[in-house]
């Protein structure tokens, strides 16, 4: 049953990833935006779905919304740093990803429990 909500979670993290990229790549391809604002919209993109889906896994916690945040955020860090040592190489930059993506999820899911409780 907990993996379920870790799994719902989890898919409200990607999907909303794949679709925010999608975007952008799409609006780069067309010369509509630069490549000085893509690196900043990417940060965005990771924003974006990391504190939805801790906002989710917040909500249907039951208790201590930061300790699923912090759960949540490890598993799809895990996930990403298997896929990175796959595709490439790991950099300083991937580093920082994972540090906003823990940070962003363990506070997304503290407003979720603070939403439930209201």
């Amino acid at each position: 049953m907990e993996l379920k909500k870790y799994l719902k979670s989890f898919i409200w993290f990607i999907i909303p990833l794949f679709l925010i990229i999608l975007i952008i790549n799409i609006l780069y391809y067309f010369d509509i935006v630069d490549n000085n604002l893509v690196k900043y919209l990417k940060i965005i993109a990771i924003l974006i779905p990391s504190f939805l889906s801790g906002l989710i896994r917040g909500y249907n916690s039951q208790n201590k919304g930061y300790i699923n945040g912090i759960k949540l955020s490890l598993i799809i860090i895990i996930i990403f740093f298997v896929f990175s040592l796959i595709l490439k190489s790991f950099n300083l930059f991937d580093l920082i990803y994972y540090i906003i993506i823990i940070l962003t999820i363990t506070f997304g899911s503290m407003v979720g429990i603070s939403r439930k409780t209201n």
